[in-house]
């Protein structure tokens, strides 16, 4: 027995050969969906919850409702775009204005109550992705359900940019003012739409305009600020040098454009811009011609400083047609 036990010892131990077997590789289909799930994964989807989500959960009425809903409403739009292509073509301004109408607040909830539960419901799908085997259902529902919430997010930027374009009219001095606060409005608007919370059944207009005009306060003041830091007088508005001719005024004789305004300004003026013109520039005719701050005017009238401001700018924009091109280098002002 022990010599067979140290026979068995002696003799050499046979090993099972394992097949090693490398990984199989993704065939071009899977490395696009995974790729595909890797993309969805990765980017954000914003909602804002509402109770009722669980309610409607397998519910397809919100969504067609909403789709109902787009379809009427681009109609309206064709309807209306002869109209609006005139007003784009008067006046050399550009158009911040759609053919597509002012919503309801009947519409606002339809609208927003279908974007934000396609994009909870797409979440809740995304949180179902395998990044190793992906669904390839799973991907298209998601994305058809992203692509349609696109849509509606679109349908409510156009419906509100009349809206926005009515606003930055409001803080603007000039053409391109519209155009710069319109800008600025839309992508105030985007995130508006994001943000908005339909469920407290709050009309998204008033919503809207509070957040646009919060934005464009803001912008003002710090554009106010900064001309305050380099005050005017009557005589550096309208002789302004070029870089490249520096020797050249755009304006020949500032007094005589002066001298020609003051005489129109009491027929073209109310008497408060009258007044206000006379003393931020020092052409009050009480012999006084130190030019005032907008902050000593303001309580002289008993009125806000940034009210002086604006009654400032709408003065000298009532007497900006009445200047004499006469008396300007046009080719230096093209120049310009």
């Amino acid at each position: 027995m022990v010599s067979g036990v140290a026979e068995s010892l002696k003799a050499p131990k046979t090993t099972r050969s394992r097949k090693i077997t490398s990984p199989s590789r993704p065939s071009p289909k899977q490395a696009q969906l995974r790729r595909d799930a890797e993309e969805l994964l990765g980017n954000e989807i914003r909602f804002v919850y509402a109770a009722e989500f669980e309610k409607l959960d397998g519910s397809e009425e919100p969504i067609r409702a909403a789709e109902k809903m787009l379809d009427e409403l681009r109609q309206t739009s064709l309807n209306s775009a002869d109209l609006v292509a005139e007003l784009a073509d008067s006046g050399g301004v550009p158009n911040w204005t759609t053919a597509d109408p002012l919503l309801t607040f009947e519409q606002e909830q339809v609208l927003f109550r279908a974007l934000n539960l396609l994009r909870y419901r797409a979440n809740c799908l995304r949180s179902r992705l395998s990044l190793t085997s992906p669904s390839e259902s799973v991907i298209r529902e998601i994305r058809q359900m992203l692509a349609l919430s696109e849509r509606i997010r679109g349908q409510l930027v156009r419906s509100n940019l009349r809206l926005v374009s009515s606003i930055s009219r409001k803080f603007s001095a000039s053409h391109h003012d519209v155009d710069e606060f319109s800008s600025d409005g839309s992508m105030i608007l985007l995130g508006a739409i994001d943000r908005f919370d339909y469920s407290r059944r709050f009309r998204f207009s008033t919503y809207a305009t509070h957040s646009i005009q919060r934005h464009f306060f803001r912008a003002w003041k710090v554009r106010q600020r900064r001309k305050q830091r380099f005050p005017c007088t009557s005589a550096e508005i309208l002789v302004e040098v070029a870089e490249s001719n520096e020797d050249l005024p755009i304006c020949e004789d500032p007094q005589r454009v002066v001298a020609e305004l003051l005489e129109i300004a009491p027929d073209v003026l109310d008497d408060r811009e009258y007044q206000i013109l006379m003393h931020r520039f020092g052409l009050s005719d009480s012999g006084d011609s130190e030019a005032r701050t907008l902050r000593e005017i303001a309580a002289d009238l008993g009125v806000s400083k940034e009210r002086v401001r604006q009654l400032q700018i709408k003065a000298l924009e009532k007497l900006r047609p009445f200047l004499n091109p006469a008396l300007f280098n046009v080719e230096l002002v093209e120049e310009e």
